[in-house]
């Protein structure tokens, strides 16, 4: 049987990079809560892996977290989604 998404480790490499990044730029799980309409139990549950991320929610924080103004959270995040070899 295989082990959901959320306890894999390419999650939690994403959900440790995203914790990190938050940590970094100083802001509270409430401050990110209330910037992307969620509670900070959410944000608290996510970075815990208690509850998936959705696509939406990833897309909110990663803008919240200026992923264009951050050429090496920028770069991880490429790495992740596997697009660092892709032509634009």
């Amino acid at each position: 049987m295989r082990k959901k998404t959320i306890h894999s480790s390419e999650y939690t490499y994403l959900i440790e990079l995203l914790t990190s990044e938050r940590k970094r730029l100083g802001l509270s799980q409430l401050e990110v809560a209330a910037a992307i309409d969620l509670t900070q139990s959410d944000v608290s549950k996510l970075e815990n892996q208690e509850r998936r991320m959705d696509v939406l929610e990833f897309k909110r924080i990663i803008n919240l977290y200026r992923v264009s103004e951050n050429p090496k959270f920028y770069s991880r995040i490429i790495t992740f989604l596997g697009l660092n070899n892709c032509e634009g």
